[in-house]
């Protein structure tokens, strides 16, 4: 009898300590989830492993292409048992993260580094490690090494082992995330770059250009004065301030200006002033020496000179300041190097072009006139009146005009992505492609049994702990009855808790539609997190055309206006739509910009399916012939006008 009750008291002991692993492992993996700069969580995720596993040291390497680089390392011995640089898969990855703690270090033994950190007296090791690698859908983002425990005799564990692996894991998703984020951050400040750059390079007129670049620039960067100078004479003069449509040279503002980004320019290269009240480098404590009165006149803390230069010499300074210390950081110091670049460029490009004389071109246009003036009377009647003809059908014929759409292609007219409550493996898909569902459909199973494990376990728990409520009230125990009553009501908090989460392993439909996702059944065995989408339901029998019309004929396309459309399975065919909406902000195709157009198409036939490509136009206004021809050269006319404007 006492062999049994040990026994079972050894099984709780264990399930105890797996829960609190799995809630230790819960909390620390929410802790991952609370940010998504990399930069920011990687050492979060580095000392909360070494904290949850016990470790006195380690290291944590990340992917880069197919070498592992080590990020951050605590302990001298993680770093001198493994080099700077390791292949993926290989020496880090592929050996030490799979093998047992004993394979590890009888192997590690062989290496003469980490003879230094053996006992000659006793022989005894006194250096463990365990490593596990961060991989997430396929993907290895790195690894994670600890090295030495702090409790104990300093040998780890399958536990701390276990452990280890789980929060590798969820790490690996984290970390995964924040590297997403920040490739989309960097995409998306390239992308403003160009779009500046094309602002800034739209004109040859000096002036204009000055001021598109310091206006432009409070799109990548946060200031609160900016201003750009150019030199002449080793002066330099501000030529245009950010929000402002003149300079008065005369203010001491602008003054003191052009004393700042006098000085900064002769250093030669980009001068950052942190914070002026607390200068930390000599070119700074030399900048505050001279300059600190007037940048406290103007309010100013913290500032970023750039100097315009390029092959030939300096043209400028490109100056941005702020109230705040420290206002600009590696990432907009970096967007501002690239915009004094382009500034150069501009501005260099300006100067140049200010500088051709213009041509004679009216010599050419008088030796026609005069050419035509020595032909007989006769003909030119009759070249005038046929030129009347034709000009008079060109002006006064008019028929609506065709906008042509920018690949057209059908998406159902309302989507909605089903996502998941809780994360976990797709046991069964319970639809297929095409299958029509109502709302409230169980569409996707998704594995509970490690959860409906756990909820044995705790009703285990529960059971054992209203029997010694029972036992403690029997016995007039009132103290341990009370703590008995508090373990059952938090046990059964948590049972509720986990009866919730494998309730919401049946995913259902959150709308009436069709699924559209292709080949549904292939998402069984694959790893879902809570709120990533796994199918696509939308409605098909009123589908929604999706095409661009380009910036010089948004102007002429407007909600309601017909669309005329024809497809490649059914060419004899012409189908009708009408426009719904004009997106507000184009995207780039090519180099043109392009407005994305949306018409809705009914298709009770069937006929179109979502993604199909199409052929459409858009029926606009009537337009005559002449406009027709004419708009074109038209349009580049007036533009290249008002750029040569000053």
């Amino acid at each position: 009898m006492a062999d049994v009750q040990d026994v079972s008291s050894a099984s709780v002991d264990e399930l105890r300590l797996e829960l609190e692993d799995l809630r230790l492992l819960h909390r620390i993996a929410e802790g991952f989830n609370s940010t998504i700069d990399f930069d920011e969580l990687l050492p979060q995720v580095f000392n909360d492993i070494l904290d949850a596993v016990g470790a006195q040291g380690g290291s944590i390497w990340i992917a880069h292409g197919d070498m592992l680089r080590c990020e951050l390392a605590l302990g001298s011995a993680s770093q001198k048992l493994l080099g700077t640089d390791v292949p993926v898969g290989t020496g880090f990855v592929g050996d030490v993260a799979q093998k047992q703690r004993s394979t590890l270090v009888s192997e590690a033994m062989k290496d003469k580094r980490f003879q230094e950190h053996v006992d000659r007296s006793s022989q005894m090791i006194t250096t463990t490690l365990i490593a596990a690698p961060m991989v997430t859908r396929g993907t290895t983002v790195g690894a994670i090494q600890v090295a030495n425990k702090r409790t104990g005799i300093g040998v780890f564990e399958d536990r701390d082992r276990r452990l280890l692996e789980g929060l590798a894991s969820a790490a690996a998703v984290a970390l995964r995330n924040g590297q997403l984020r920040a490739a989309e951050r960097k995409a998306r400040d390239l992308s403003l770059l160009l779009d500046i750059s094309r602002e800034i390079t739209s004109t040859l007129n000096v002036d204009h250009v000055l001021a598109e670049v310091v206006n432009q620039a409070s799109r990548a960067l946060s200031f609160d004065q900016g201003a750009i100078g150019t030199f002449a004479r080793a002066k330099c003069q501000i030529r245009a301030i950010a929000g402002e449509q003149e300079v008065d040279q005369k203010s001491d503002r602008v003054k003191r200006l052009s004393a700042r980004g006098e000085w900064a320019t002769e250093r030669g290269e980009i001068f950052y002033l942190v914070d002026r009240t607390a200068p930390s480098s000599q070119p700074e404590e030399a900048f505050v020496q001279a300059f600190g009165d007037a940048l406290e006149s103007d309010e100013m803390k913290s500032g970023l000179y750039l100097p315009l230069k390029d092959e030939q010499g300096t043209l400028g300074v490109l100056i941005f300041e702020s109230k705040e210390a420290d206002f600009a950081g590696d990432t907009q110091r970096e967007l501002g190097e690239i915009l004094a670049n382009q500034a150069a460029v501009a501005l260099r490009n300006a100067e140049l072009y200010n500088q051709v004389p213009l041509a004679d071109a009216l010599g050419s246009l008088a030796r026609k006139k005069r050419q035509l003036m020595q032909l007989p009377k006769r003909r030119l009647q009759i070249y005038a009146a046929f030129a009347a003809i034709v000009l008079a059908a060109a002006t006064l014929i008019r028929w609506p005009l065709r906008v042509a759409g920018l690949d057209p292609t059908f998406r159902a007219a309302t989507l909605q992505e089903v996502r998941p409550l809780v994360s976990g493996v797709v046991e069964r898909v319970l639809v297929a492609e095409g299958t029509n569902v109502a709302r409230g459909t169980p569409i996707v199973q998704l594995r509970d049994f490690e959860m409906r494990a756990e909820r044995e376990a705790l009703a285990a728990e529960l059971m054992t702990a209203e029997l010694g409520a029972a036992d403690a009230a029997s016995s007039g125990d009132r103290v341990r009855e009370r703590i008995q009553r508090n373990t059952v009501t938090s046990l059964r908090r948590e049972i509720a808790i986990l009866d919730e989460q494998i309730e919401a392993t049946i995913v259902l439909a959150p709308v009436e539609g069709t699924v559209l996702t292709p080949r549904p059944e292939e998402l069984v065995g694959i790893y879902v997190e809570a709120g990533d989408p796994v199918l696509t339901i939308g409605r098909t029998d009123l589908l929604e055309l999706e095409f661009g019309v380009p910036q010089r004929d948004i102007h002429r396309v407007q909600p309601t206006q017909g669309v005329r459309l024809r497809v490649a399975s059914l060419p004899q065919r012409t189908f009708a739509g009408t426009v719904t909406s004009i997106a507000v902000l184009p995207i780039q195709v090519g180099e043109d910009m392009v407005f994305l157009v949306r018409a809705e198409v009914p298709n009770t036939e069937g006929v179109f399916k979502p993604g199909m490509q199409a052929y459409a136009r858009v029926l606009t206004g009537p337009t005559s012939l002449a406009v027709r021809v004419l708009r074109g050269p038209a349009r580049w006319g007036r533009l290249l006008w008002w750029r040569m404007m000053p």
